[in-house]
């Protein structure tokens, strides 16, 4: 049995076959209505003010000591904040074991890129995707938001009300709480079941798709962030972190996986045409106290190709993002899949969202 690294860390064990095979996948996925009690002024990207302010948030819900110290607490192993925000590699895994963290179980999604200040009475939305097993525990997230709220967002710890928490499911949106009821609906009502089948059989002709990023994207290969978006570069990505969410939170398993002849499949797809610009952004981290650069690639890039393999690899990292910073909200995009006759024409305008 071999092992493939993919530039950044250890991924679940490949086989030196490619068999087709099928990872197992869930998520849920939520959005938050809130409204501001006054004028609240949000930066260029408010990811990390929404990250900073649920963590905190999420942490005084569930936290029993009261102390707020996880390092030290003898229930750590089973608390669901260090779950949820300082993930660490379970005891004897085979995966990502010299690693002290591992994939987030959670994306957050902030309201729209550019400075704005929103008005009071404007209500806004901030999503919310859970993965695996951290679904079911829905009512801790629903109460955090709300606590988030009532501590106040920005420099001005501007209070926002939580309005109402609606879920996608089965291409609808059904509510889930209001403030007036006691307790959130049961999480399953709403979690998909998405495993993700892995096969480099064609069983369709998807020959052409449009990736657009709307969030900064962050993909490294060979160690340095890159300036373009080369399809296999965007594979080795959107395989290692769905690999690795499958593996450490749904249940996957931890080989099997036919990483070589998809990267190698991959590295066939052209790029057609691509307008992406580079994004600046820069955050303060309180943990670290340091001021982080973490500017990304937004725009959109056209593939042609046999890709019809990549497709389910592509829907789902609609739903969990890719590249780094996916908690804060960045790596974002939205597929379109072309038709037959679009695709042997020039035109690369979006025509079938996924």
């Amino acid at each position: 049995m071999t092992h493939h690294t993919n530039h950044g860390g250890e991924t679940p064990r490949v086989r030196e076959d490619s068999r087709p095979m099928c990872l197992p996948f869930e998520y849920g996925r939520y959005v938050f209505q809130l409204v501001a009690a006054s004028p609240l002024e949000l930066p260029d990207f408010s990811g990390s003010l929404f990250r900073g302010a649920f963590g905190w948030a999420l942490q005084r819900v569930i936290c029993v000591t009261r102390t707020y110290e996880c390092s030290s607490c003898f229930v750590k192993s089973r608390c669901l904040f260090p779950q949820v925000f300082d993930t660490a590699p379970p005891p004897g895994t085979a995966v990502m074991r010299k690693y002290s963290t591992i994939p987030h179980p959670f994306v957050l999604e902030p309201p729209g890129l550019g400075q704005q200040t929103l008005s009071p009475n404007q209500p806004f939305e901030l999503g919310l995707t859970l993965f695996g097993t951290v679904t079911a525990s829905l009512p801790y997230f629903v109460f955090a938001v709300e606590r988030m709220g009532q501590r106040g967002l920005g420099r001005r710890r501007v209070r926002c009300e939580l309005l109402k928490v609606e879920a996608y499911h089965r291409h609808e949106r059904w509510l889930v709480y209001t403030p007036e009821e006691s307790c959130p609906k049961p999480a399953s009502m709403f979690v998909e079941q998405a495993p993700i089948t892995l096969s480099l059989e064609p069983r369709d002709a998807v020959s052409r798709v449009t990736v657009r990023f709307l969030t900064p994207v962050r993909l490294r290969f060979q160690g340095v962030l890159v300036k373009t978006v080369p399809f296999h570069v965007l594979i080795r990505h959107l395989l290692r972190r769905i690999a690795l969410l499958s593996y450490f939170h749904c249940g996957g398993p931890g080989d099997g996986i036919p990483f070589r002849d998809l990267i190698a499949l991959a590295e066939r797809i052209r790029v057609v045409t691509a307008t992406v610009d580079w994004f600046d952004w820069v955050r303060y981290s309180s943990r670290q106290r340091a001021t982080m650069a973490l500017g990304g690639l937004l725009g959109e890039v056209t593939y042609e190709g046999p890709l019809t393999p990549f497709l389910p690899l592509l829907r789902i990292g609609e739903i969990c993002h890719v590249g780094k910073g996916t908690s804060f909200g960045l790596g974002c995009y939205r597929l379109a899949v072309h038709q037959p006759e679009e695709a042997a024409s020039s035109g690369s305008g979006f025509l079938a969202e996924a």
